[in-house]
């Protein structure tokens, strides 16, 4: 299966594209009441947005063009060298101590189609980034990861426009625009926030799978891992406190169709996207865990393994939103047991296979 072209490995420092930043924190002293605190704290996890000296985030801060047509070039992976020169009218003079920013940058997300300049032949380098810009930006950098919406679709938001209209309303078709507050009112004509700007960067992330292993890379999207060939069965887990979740039945994709993918191994390391990862050695990967009984708790003997997934679906339904698009599932035919919780990992974003 070919990789998509999606905006490549989102691990990158942006950092300095959305502050004067400090290293990323895992708690910004602003964002408590901010409807976007989850997906920024989970970036900054990642180090893909930082905050300001002084601890905050700033969320309901805007971003200028030149900030997003940077963070737009360094997620994509393209090339910047002195000698990608801006031809826009109103570029700046280069920096000898940063000369690449923001000349270069607005060059080459111009040259792939990223972010456009306007008709007047100027790129607007310090503009503050719109709404539609940013939907716009984020649709084209996702490509053919976003399903085009049917005929007939209407969501919540006006698609008029000659220039964004139909990026807005695939962007909306998608779920890009599902963590966006009171998205009814939401004026896409405005100035775009940090907050928001976050948001969809995190949606966008969430809805891929990054495969890295002896082979190589794959990024897949939900689409692409719901079309392989899908295992399920029951299972569920048991926490630390004797609470139990399940057995339900799973649906997904096996983690060893996974693997072939990218070359195969011995252990994974699952990635989520709030930074939290670990480390499944080989009797894991292959199922050979403890089962338990769902009520008494105690430790099922002699027992064949159970099948590791990595699921998209619980009874007829998608994951929660809190689950993330992907999660690891054991599973088996039989509604009979539960595992310990610290094997259930949730919002899974990439897998390294070693």
């Amino acid at each position: 299966m070919r990789a998509k072209h999606l905006f490549a490995c989102f691990v990158l420092t942006v950092v300095l594209l959305l502050a004067t930043v400090t290293p990323a924190l895992a708690e910004f002293t602003d964002v408590g009441e901010s409807p976007y605190k989850k997906a920024i704290n989970n970036l900054a996890a990642w180090e893909i947005v930082g905050g300001y000296a002084d601890g905050s985030f700033k969320p309901d801060d805007t971003l200028k063009r030149a900030q997003f047509a940077k963070m737009a070039v360094l997620t994509m992976e393209y090339a910047v060298s002195e000698a990608d020169t801006s031809t826009f009218l109103d570029t700046p003079a280069v920096d000898p101590a940063n000369p690449l920013y923001p000349g270069a940058y607005a060059a080459v997300a111009a040259a792939n189609n990223i972010v456009k300049g306007y008709e007047s032949g100027n790129f607007g380098f310090w503009d503050n980034l719109t709404r539609q810009q940013l939907i716009t930006v984020t649709v084209r950098a996702a490509g053919d990861v976003l399903a085009p919406p049917p005929d007939g679709y209407q969501g919540q938001l006006n698609y008029s426009d000659p220039t964004h209209g139909a990026n807005i309303k695939r962007a909306e078709y998608n779920g890009l625009l599902d963590g966006i507050a009171n998205l009814a009112t939401w004026d896409t004509t405005q100035e775009a926030t940090r907050g928001e700007t976050a948001e969809l960067l995190h949606a966008l992330f969430t809805m891929t799978l990054r495969l890295v292993g002896p082979g190589g890379t794959e990024r897949l999207s939900i689409a692409d891992v719901m079309g392989m060939e899908s295992s399920e069965g029951f299972g569920g887990y048991r926490n630390s406190l004797g609470n139990v979740t399940g057995p339900l039945r799973f649906k997904g994709v096996s983690l060893a169709d996974l693997m072939a993918l990218v070359g195969g191994g011995n252990t994974v390391t699952f990635h989520a996207s709030d930074g939290y990862r670990r480390t499944f050695n080989a009797a894991e990967t292959a199922g050979t865990v403890a089962q338990l009984d769902p009520v008494s708790g105690e430790e099922l003997k002699d027992r064949d393994p159970l099948t590791l997934i990595l699921a998209y679906q619980v009874g007829d339904a998608a994951l929660a939103y809190g689950d993330g698009p992907l999660r690891t599932a054991l599973v088996s035919a039989a509604a009979d047991q539960v595992t310990a919780s610290k094997l259930w990992i949730k919002q899974i974003v990439k897998i390294v296979v070693e």
